[in-house]
C-alpha cells in the first residue's frame, strides 16, 4: 500500500541540521505513528513521503522556507524578569507559554537572562536550520473508523501493535 491521504504511517527517522548535529531520532525506540496529511508533520515532509511504501528507506533535506521557515528578530524580546515569578525556577533553553498583548498564548524560549531581564524567543526552535532526515517506512494501513472519526492515528503500526520496528 502507498502512502496517501489518511493513511496512518509507521516509520523511523533520523533528524540531523545542516552541521550533522543529531536533533531528534526514533531509532531504538517506537516508531512515529501518524495520519497522512492531517497536518500531523511537516507538510513538505508529507509531500516527500506520498508514494512510498513500507520498507522504503530513503534520504532527503528540508531547507528553512520548506520547514519551520527563518528567524523573525521581531518575536525575540527583553521582558522583566519579574513577569515570569510565577512559574518558579526559570533556565535557559526553557520552553514556556506566554500571553500576548491580544491575550493569545504564544510558546516561547528562553535564551538568556538575568537577575532582571529574561530573553525569549517566539521562532520555532529549528527555525532557519536546514533538516536532514534519515527515512525508513515501518508500514502502511487504512486508518480505523475512530481514527477517521478524531483526525489522527492512534499510535498502532500496521499489526496493531506499538513495538519498535525497522530502521530509519
Amino acid at each position: 500500500m502507498e502512502i496517501d491521504d489518511n493513511c496512518v504511517v509507521a516509520m523511523h527517522y533520523k533528524l540531523n541540521n545542516g552541521f550533522g548535529e543529531l536533533i531528534d531520532s526514533s531509532q531504538g525506540g517506537l516508531a512515529l505513528v501518524y495520519m497522512h496529511n492531517t497536518n500531523a508533520i511537516l507538510p513538505s515532509l508529507e509531500r516527500e513521503l506520498t508514494g512510498k511504501q513500507a520498507s522504503d528507506v530513503f534520504d532527503l533535506v528540508i531547507y528553512p522556507e520548506d520547514g519551520y521557515g527563518y528567524a523573525d528578530e521581531n518575536l525575540i524580546q527583553e521582558m522583566p524578569r519579574a513577569m515570569f515569578a510565577d512559574l518558579g525556577e526559570l533556565s535557559i533553553g526553557m520552553r514556556i507559554n506566554i500571553k500576548g498583548k491580544d491575550d493569545t498564548s504564544q510558546l516561547v524560549t528562553i535564551t538568556q537572562m538575568d537577575n532582571e531581564n529574561v530573553v525569549v524567543d517566539g521562532n520555532h526552535p529549528l527555525a532557519g536550520q536546514v533538516l536532514h532526515f534519515e527515512v525508513g517506512i515501518v508500514s502502511v494501513r487504512e486508518p480505523t473508523p475512530e481514527e477517521l472519526a478524531q483526525g489522527y492515528a492512534t499510535g498502532s503500526n500496521a499489526n496493531g501493535n506499538t513495538e519498535p520496528a525497522g530502521k530509519a
